[in-house]
């Protein structure tokens, strides 16, 4: 079976790994879909979900950034 998907293997196949798909959480900040690693009322980047190339050059959302959550 091939999976054609912009998402990580660990989040498609989370029923196997149930430890990861706790962790990480796919939100959209600015219209932008990304997942992150939630930590209290942060949440640090993983990866940009999106096919837009553009949205790849926010600088903000690049991987490792840490957001600020209003909870």
């Amino acid at each position: 079976m091939i999976l054609y998907t912009v998402m990580p293997q660990e989040i498609v196949f989370a029923e196997q790994n149930q430890e990861t798909s706790v962790l990480h959480e796919q939100i959209e900040y600015k219209g932008i879909p990304i997942l992150v690693e939630m930590k209290g009322n942060e949440a640090e980047v993983i990866q940009i979900m999106s096919t837009n190339p553009m949205h790849f050059l926010h600088p903000d959302i690049s991987p490792g950034q840490k957001l600020k959550l209003n909870v």
